[in-house]
């Protein structure tokens, strides 16, 4: 008996996402083809958030069946004119799915998958991780609701990824029983570090960045873009002011000459910058931090929150992150904190309550471990 074919259509390899594709090849229940739209993450690109060139360096493409579309021009942006695949109808028609997975609708070559197996009956699944938290103003709102609802004319069914996202869903039209719970998968054993390779990870770390070995470490893991507010950090940190707290911030952008800048300026420090950091390397870095600092003004599901998980980082998030719910991958009072976002003041009176609450910390810690259980690929 032949398996369900499933073909994936997805922008580019991302580094999240090649476990999971490796987990269902290993599972062998479906004989599954990613179609990749470019190259980007295998060969070198400039990233746009993180402005500077990017490879990761981990695997991405192995241990599963996949097949790169072709394509005029690589992107310079993933904008939507920009990813376009003519000939992906010409693939699916050769791969023969009996359904669709696409990830989102911000690439033409999405719309094109959905419309070649619209029109010949073959289910589509969508994945993404936009959430209804999310209200746009009336113009924007009556414009979503035209093309969104296009594209979910299209949809047969969607993979929720928790409750935020769902709601999502069910206001363009797929009905609750077409929803089935999903999750984002992140490769958690990657971060899974024993306690003496962590515990020296943790003190080489704090040693780079002159971080004291008894100070409590908030870190930041991203971007540093306006979307990501890591100003707010700096000025939790004036509001601490000297003491055992110390903010490390991991990642690139546009940000960070100003924010360095401010530091020097205003005397900040209790503020350390790793720049960027590639996949390999993140575990070390996150083992040197007590808590993950996630406070956006708009992130639809970070990622950041599982990998810290999984060394028993909880999370302080602004209550406009999508992913807060009792079943997502950040829980109030189990794995996490959240605060007004915007409120540096917040983030301070969290930040001093757990750094002198190590009852609360180990707490919402073994919290953070057993959420992220749930989150691997073999789960998704």
């Amino acid at each position: 008996m032949s398996r369900p074919r499933l073909a994936v259509v997805v922008s580019h390899p991302i580094q999240y996402f090649a476990p999971w594709y490796r987990a269902v090849a290993r599972a062998g229940v479906l004989d599954q083809r990613v179609f990749f739209c470019c190259d980007w993450g295998t060969e070198g690109y400039r990233d746009p958030g993180f402005g500077i060139e990017v490879k990761w360096d981990i695997p991405l493409t192995e241990g599963y069946d996949h097949e790169f579309l072709p394509i005029a021009r690589r992107p310079v942006r993933l904008r939507f004119r920009e990813v376009d695949n003519p000939a992906v109808g010409e693939a699916l028609d050769r791969f023969r799915p009996d359904v669709v997975l696409v990830y989102g609708y911000a690439h033409r070559t999405q719309w094109r998958a959905a419309s070649w197996a619209k029109r010949r009956g073959v289910p589509v699944l969508l994945y993404s991780d936009s959430h209804g938290g999310v209200r746009p103003g009336p113009l924007k709102r009556a414009l979503k609701a035209l093309v969104v609802g296009r594209f979910y004319s299209m949809v047969s069914g969607a993979l929720s990824v928790g409750e935020n996202n769902a709601v999502y869903h069910l206001r363009y039209g797929v009905p609750r029983e077409r929803l089935f719970p999903c999750v984002l998968p992140v490769e958690t054993a990657r971060f899974e570090l024993g306690e003496e390779e962590r515990l020296a990870a943790r003190a080489a770390t704090r040693a780079r960045h002159g971080i004291p070995p008894e100070a409590f470490v908030v870190l930041f893991s991203g971007k540093l873009a306006e979307h990501k507010r890591p100003g707010d950090l700096l000025d939790a940190s004036c509001l601490l002011g000297p003491g055992i707290v110390r903010f490390l911030l991991v990642g690139e952008g546009a940000l960070r000459p100003a924010l360095e800048a401010r530091c020097r300026e205003a005397g900040i420090g209790g503020v350390h910058f790793t720049g960027f950091v590639n996949q390999a390397q993140l575990p070390a870095v996150y083992a040197a931090g007590d808590l993950l600092a996630v406070p956006s003004s708009m992130d639809n599901h970070p990622l950041v929150i599982p990998e810290a998980g999984a060394m028993g980082i909880p999370v302080l998030l602004s209550d406009r992150v999508g992913s807060i719910g009792p079943t997502d991958s950040a829980r109030p009072g189990v794995n996490a904190l959240v605060h007004p976002c915007g409120d540096a003041a917040a983030i301070a009176a969290a930040v001093e309550r757990l750094a002198g609450d190590r009852s609360l910390l180990s707490a919402l810690s073994e919290g953070a471990r057993e959420v992220v259980r749930h989150q691997t690929p073999e789960r998704a």
